[in-house]
């Protein structure tokens, strides 16, 4: 089993269908960083049914289709199909080749498909268990599964083992087995509740149903006590019915015997009848005889149409060779025309690859231009940073000085308040005070105010009323000195040193002015700080501007490259077009002697046509012969007809007395169909009121029946005796039954469960002994195989494996120890990035004598090894492909040396991956790689190839 092919369409970055054809040993994958390499690993991990987005480096899984660039749309699909060579059935499949396919659309559908046939992901990934092939198998390594493997969990380092050991399909087996444990466990217990309200149930039914089997006794009494009054009367509807049908039998017989002599007419009438038909069949033979005639002159014409339209199309062939002839000189004229203006053209493409190196120039100047404005804004940069770093010890400064300043207007307001004895409640009863002052003055003058109101209405004397207004004015004047009085002693209160404090020359105003000045500054770092960032994003821009200038000189330079190929191409294109010419001359020959030939058959086909008029002459006078002879035959068979129609009318006379017979025996088959209507009648009422057919209680007719009365008077005390029972619940049996059914079953059911959670218990754990038989087996072989592989690449030094539970054989995770040469003996983390890569190598290939994998695909592993490594590292490979086939993504030139194939990607278009192909080659007895221009390529660390002349 092998890789054969791999088609790619829409896949991440390959926009075009791609078909990679792989060969057996070892296969390199070359390429620039960048240009799909990796995208070819993630295709084939995707057609093998990764569904990890993070795995795929993407976002989502609609993130594998194609994108689109500058210049193309995205694409709606994407679709990867994977052919293996499967002639020796390592696949469970009888085909010698399997195909897959995998297909995502934009709205986020998925397909697979195995063989060209719709299958489930669950299929594929069942097709290749245990072969050490699939999404997570020891089949793909790459950097991130050499971390997989070398990481700090020696859990994760388990799937190559189990994979090894083949019990991946036991695992799962196993993993249903337990989900199926678990579900059963759930039936149990719902089938034990449902099993207990049943049984309740049960108890219930059973007395309702014995209650009613006496009801069913009792009806079924009454059942036969009605059925006797019914066959009572029904006897007697039979016998007078039987008297009827003796009547009808005579009446019959004489309408037999009149009908006798009536068919004794009908035969006579039959024979002249024949003698009639006999005649009809000469007339239809000599009917036929003009239709074949008719037809053979219409098939004769349908030859003669085929006839002409042949020659019509000889005509048209002829016409069509010579049209063609014309055509293919107009086409020769044509083309030694476009010869002409591919010259022309070849001569434009020099012109445009003379302009497309002035726009390098240009490009380049551009780019040391921008470059010198770039340097000009550091130095702004590195300006403005220096008064930021300025300004920040003066905004540091004026923090002190505001510090102190508050400091001093404490310390201030602190001295004051004891120097002045400020008091907050003296203050507060103060300015009580003076507010109860306000108050007993304002009330004073409003009894002044009502007094004066009712001075109208008194009688006191002139010296009275002054005398009062005379206190009234003195109690006035007490009353303001006694409210100024307060008033000094509120104002006393108040803290007139505020007014020093806020004053100008005060401190909270000098801190004022502190603040300000910190404001202003701080305004000014801001402004330097947006500076630095929009130069820096300008700096941004034009480092992006230059990336932009070089990659437009990377496009000239493609752009040269593709008209230069351009060029190529048109030049070949002109010896195509002088190869064409002289072909179509060729073809203009072949169409002359067509024509020809055409018009020899035109002759030809004129003499058939004349043949064929013939023939048809002849065949219209056959055709005026026999119509006469048909008009002869007509008038005898007329005169018959007439005879025939006499012996009818007699016929019908006979007929009429027949009717008069029929008449008497329908009044008595009336007769006899109303009894029987009244017998169906006593039937239909006896099954709408019972339910049941009275025809099976018809044998007891035979049987002496009980009068009526006496049978009235005994259903009479049955009806009573059930109406005494109360309410019967008429399904209490069928009921009790279902229950007891169900009953039944859930018992059953009950113990079914139990049997098979028994069953699934000892499946359990044959799995799990069988898992842990095979995969400690493999397990030892891989430990030994690791030694022994560790030495071989490391040159010396030696390895271990562990198992972190021996008690837990199938969950325990797996420990590495390794020891290169000259070292102790240490974890992996302490190794180095190279000692990683070979160290995961050497487990893969320990892996591989165990359990070979048929195909395996190395993504930059041997990045991290030197010269020395690579040497180790490709002798053991070089072994391995003798079983395998590997491919191989790298850019060291001794692996690419090592290979037996080369497969190369690029990206002739920005964004588009593409393949090319190289070869292995010798150049004066060294072996160097060759393009399909028999030009060396050469490689740099990043993968880039260079073509030398």
């Amino acid at each position: 089993m092998f890789l054969k092919s791999l088609e790619i369409y829409g896949f991440k970055s390959f926009a075009d269908k791609v078909n990679l054809e792989f060969a057996d040993g070892i296969t390199s994958l070359l390429g620039p960083n960048g240009c799909g390499k990796s995208n070819i690993v993630d295709a084939i991990k995707w057609v093998l049914g990764e569904q990890s987005t993070k795995t795929l480096r993407a976002g989502r899984m609609e993130d594998v289709i194609f994108n689109g660039t500058d210049t193309r749309k995205p694409l709606q699909v994407a679709e990867v199909t994977l052919v293996i060579s499967n002639e020796e059935h390592h696949l469970p499949l009888d085909d010698a080749e399997v195909e897959i396919k995998r297909r995502i659309f934009r709205n986020g559908e998925s397909e697979y498909y195995l063989n060209r046939n719709r299958a489930l992901l669950k299929n594929i990934r069942e097709l290749f268990f245990d072969t050490g092939v699939g999404k997570s198998a020891y089949s793909i390594l790459e950097q991130g599964k050499i971390d997989q493997i070398l990481s700090s969990k020696p859990e994760d380092r388990r799937y190559i083992f189990e994979e090894a050991a083949g019990i991946s399909r036991y695992k799962v087996q196993s993993q249903e087995a337990e989900r199926k444990l678990a579900k059963t466990d759930e039936n149990i217990l719902q089938v034990e509740t449902i099993l207990k309200e049943v049984k309740r149930n049960y108890e219930t039914k059973k007395n309702q149903a014995a209650k009613a089997v006496s009801y069913r006794e009792l009806k079924r009494e009454q059942f036969s006590l009605e059925v006797d009054i019914q066959l009572s009367t029904l006897k007697s509807y039979i016998l007078l019915r039987e008297n009827k049908i003796e009547l009808k039998d005579r009446c019959e017989q004489e309408y037999e015997a009149k009908k006798g002599l009536l068919n004794q007419g009908d035969e006579k009438i039959e024979a002249m009848q024949d003698q009639l038909r006999s005649l009809g069949s000469q007339r239809i033979q000599i009917q036929t005889e003009l239709q074949r005639l008719d037809e053979s002159i219409k098939g004769k014409a349908d030859k003669l149409e085929l006839l002409t339209q042949r020659f019509r199309d000889f005509l048209l062939q002829k016409d069509q060779a010579f049209s063609r002839a014309q055509v293919i000189q107009e086409h020769i004229e044509r083309d030694t025309g476009e010869i002409d203006q591919k010259l022309s053209d070849i001569e434009d493409l020099e012109d445009s690859i003379t302009q497309i190196q002035d726009d390098l120039e240009r490009n380049q100047k551009a780019i040391e231009q921008t470059r010198f404005l770039l340097v000009g804004q550091q130095d702004e940069i590195a300006k403005r940073e220096q008064e930021n770093r300025e300004l920040d010890a003066l905004l540091e400064e004026l923090t002190l000085q505001i510090k102190e300043l508050s400091d001093v207007i404490v310390v201030q307001l602190e001295q004051k308040l004891a120097q002045t004895g400020y008091n907050l409640e003296g203050k507060r009863l103060a300015r009580s005070k003076v507010v109860e002052g306000i108050l007993n003055l304002k009330h004073r003058i409003e009894e002044q105010q009502q007094f004066l109101s009712q001075l109208s209405r008194t009688t006191l004397k002139g010296e009275d009323i002054a005398q009062r207004q005379m206190n009234f004015q003195q109690c006035i004047l007490d009353g303001l000195s006694s409210l100024e009085t307060l008033f000094n002693s509120y104002e006393a209160m108040q803290p007139t040193f505020l007014d020093e404090l806020i004053s100008p020359e005060g401190t909270i105003a000098k801190k004022h002015q502190v603040d300000e000045r910190m404001l202003n500054v701080r305004r000014q770092l801001q402004t330097n700080r947006d500076r630095i960032v929009y130069l820096r994003e300008e700096n941004e821009r034009l480092s992006r501007q230059i990336e932009q200038y070089q990659e437009a000189i990377g496009n000239q330079r493609l752009a040269m490259n593709q008209i230069q190929s351009q060029k190529s191409a048109a030049k070949e294109w002109v010896v195509k077009l002088q190869r064409s010419v002289t072909e179509q001359e060729y073809q203009y020959k072949d169409a002359i002697n067509l024509s020809e030939t055409a018009q020899q058959r035109i002759y030809e086909t004129q003499e058939d046509i004349r043949s064929v008029e013939a023939e048809v002459k002849a065949t219209k006078e056959r055709i005026a012969s026999l119509n006469v002879d048909l008009k002869d035959l007509i008038a005898v068979i007329d005169a018959q007809s007439e005879e025939i129609r006499a012996q009818q009318l007699q016929k019908n006379a006979d007929y009429e007395a027949l009717q008069t017979l029929r008449s008497e025996k329908d009044k008595l088959d009336l007769q006899i169909e109303q009894l029987a209507s009244n017998v169906s009648n006593l039937y239909t009422s006896f099954f709408e009121n019972y339910g049941k057919s009275l025809k099976e209680f018809e044998g007891r007719l035979t049987d002496e029946i009980v009068d009526i009365p006496v049978l009235k008077v005994r259903l009479e005390e049955v009806r009573k005796n059930i109406e005494g029972m109360g309410y019967i619940n008429q399904m209490a049996e069928e009921e009790y039954s279902e229950v007891k059914e169900q009953y039944d079953f859930l018992t059953k059911q009950l113990d079914d469960l139990y049997k098979a959670k028994s069953d699934l218990d000892a499946v359990v754990l044959q799995i799990k002994m069988r898992s842990e038989e095979l995969f400690l087996a493999s397990y030892k072989q891989i430990s030994q195989n690791f030694q022994e592989m560790f030495r071989r690449l490391f040159g010396g030094g030696r390895a271990e494996l562990s198992l972190v539970d021996q008690q837990n054989v199938l969950e325990s995770g797996i420990d590495i120890l390794a020891q290169p040469p000259g070292k102790k003996l240490t974890h992996l983390s302490l190794l180095s990035g190279g000692e990683r890569s070979m160290t995961a190598v050497a487990l893969l290939f320990a892996t591989y004598l165990v359990k070979p994998s048929p195909f395996c695909i190395l993504d930059e592993i041997d990045a991290a090894l030197d010269d020395r490594n690579i040497g180790y590292f490709l002798s053991v490979l070089e072994e391995f492909a003798m079983k395998s086939q590997f491919i191989i993504i790298t850019h060291n030139k001794h692996t690419v040396m090592g290979s037996q194939t080369l497969l190369g990607v690029t990206q002739m278009e920005a964004g588009v991956s593409t393949m090319v192909s190289y070869r292995i080659g010798r150049i004066e007895g060294e072996q160097v790689i060759l393009n399909d221009a028999q030009q060396e390529v050469t490689f740099d660390e990043n993968g880039s190839s260079e073509a030398k002349p």
